[in-house]
């Protein structure tokens, strides 16, 4: 088993621990002194950073979240002249790199890196790209966005100081751009989207002439979206490559990404940055911490331990993910974490809470009569949402009529028996459903249309 850092990577929970601890107790200190905003922050929390003795102390301190950050950025590019926030504590002169969040849920908010946090992250992707098998030489297809998403260049950024041969591609070049790429760098391993790899794995030759089988891709690195850890979906990915291997990559908002890579027994994510990227779990309604222990499952709280532009303490990812502190049969260390869905996008109906995600999972255990990509048509925003669900399904061109009634039935029984909410499935043609979306490239599950809804009801859409 080979580890880009064995020492940090193979601590025992007992030093882990202490370890995290040190760091932030340094950490508050360091915010308390250096940055007024964290101090009024912790004030009005009434905490001090002299009250941290032990890791359980630490869940008194204050949450941060994307509002905030949010609020943070409008007031120091009021006040500042610059958007990093007022809770940045180094001198913004020395942020030599700004990331973008999509805004897809408001306006984008931005992240500064100084070169000690870019060189954090450079490190945090050695340690997965040494688990997954690629080599300092080796060729990347850097083949998800080129933009300040954390995923787009900062990516590239990292690989690059492993020291692979980045190819960046990007994804918004197309199919055909992509595939003639592909063919002539060889490249060892692919890193796109969940929903990029796929799309190219079913339209490659097809759109191209190209095979993904021959291209002699060993590694397909699915990030951004969730999926890349579901049985239907990566054996669907290493399929249309020949039998690559899929590894679903994860990062986390406020450390220094990425954070955890699966491994090649699809048994969950190896977190293995937990000396500089702190997390707790709590329950999303009631916000109490949560033990760590296997099968604990609840929305997931980071702390990037040494993040010197804009830390952000107790960060609400809004991620709800399930833990396996279980030995993997890859033998590789490290907790495994399981995305479930998010806060932000569960709906309420009837009592049963709904995760967009979940839906897409039903769909694709259906089998090669749907492409798996979906569409929740909602007459308004959510959380409470009134049955039926409007669920559209794209399907491959040649369905007959037959066979489209049959898998609507099949579908709303399953997702009734499966998730327990009553839904209405309307079927898309292929190509109906934007692959790549926004500045991310993350495919959308959620429409907000109350036309289309009463339409799709109706049965016109």
């Amino acid at each position: 088993m080979k580890l880009w850092n064995k020492k940090m990577e193979t601590l025992s929970r007992a030093d882990l621990r202490a370890l995290q601890l040190t760091k932030l107790q340094s950490l508050v200190e360091k915010v308390d002194n250096q940055s007024p905003y964290y101090r009024d922050k912790f004030q009005q929390a009434g905490v001090k950073p002299a009250q941290l003795k032990s890791l359980e102390h630490y869940q008194d301190f204050p949450f941060f979240d994307k509002d905030e950050e949010r609020l943070s950025q409008e007031r120091s590019r009021a006040e500042l002249g610059h958007s990093l926030g007022m809770h940045i504590t180094c001198d913004a002169k020395q942020v030599n790199r700004i990331s973008s969040s999509s805004g897809t849920t408001g306006s984008p908010t931005f992240s500064g890196f100084t070169a000690n946090d870019r060189a954090i992250a450079a490190e945090n992707c050695s340690r997965g790209m040494v688990r997954i098998g690629v080599e300092p030489g080796d060729v990347v297809l850097h083949a998800s966005v080129l933009s300040m998403w954390i995923a787009g260049v900062p990516a590239v950024d990292s690989m690059m100081a492993y020291g692979a041969c980045v190819v960046p591609v990007g994804a918004l070049s197309g199919v055909e751009r992509v595939a003639q790429i592909a063919e002539a760098t060889r490249p060892k391993m692919i890193r796109t989207t969940v929903s990029f790899a796929r799309h190219l794995a079913k339209t490659m030759h097809e759109r191209s002439g190209i095979d993904p089988k021959n291209l002699g891709i060993e590694k397909v690195v699915v990030t951004g979206e969730p999926g890349g850890s579901i049985r239907e979906i990566y054996a669907e990915i290493e399929a249309g490559f020949g039998g690559a291997t899929c590894y679903d990559n994860m990062g986390a908002t406020g450390c220094h990404s990425p954070t955890g890579i699966s491994c090649e027994a699809h048994a969950g994510i190896h977190f293995y940055a937990e000396d500089n990227a702190y997390f707790e779990i709590v329950d999303p309604k009631t916000m109490q911490p949560l033990p760590i222990e296997d099968g604990v499952e609840g929305e997931i709280i980071f702390t990037g331990l040494e993040r010197e532009c804009g830390p952000l303490l107790r960060w609400r990812d809004k991620d709800i993910i399930r833990l396996d502190t279980k030995p993997c049969e890859c033998g590789r260390p490290g907790v495994r974490m399981t995305f479930k869905g998010r806060v932000d996008d569960m709906l309420l109906v009837k009592g049963v809470n709904v995760f967009p995600n979940a839906v897409r999972d039903v769909v694709n255990r259906y089998g090669d009569s749907t492409t798996g990509n979906i569409r929740l048509v909602l007459p308004k925003a959510g959380p409470v949402i009134e049955p039926p669900i409007i669920v559209l399904v794209e399907t491959p061109v040649g369905i007959d009529e037959a066979q489209q009634q049959k898998i609507c039935q099949d579908l709303e029984t399953a997702i009734h028996h499966q998730i327990r909410f009553r839904a209405k499935v309307v079927l898309q043609p292929m190509g109906q459903f934007d692959v790549q979306t926004g500045a991310t490239g993350k495919s959308k599950l959620i429409e907000i249309n109350a036309e289309s809804h009463q339409l799709a009801l109706e049965g016109k859409l």
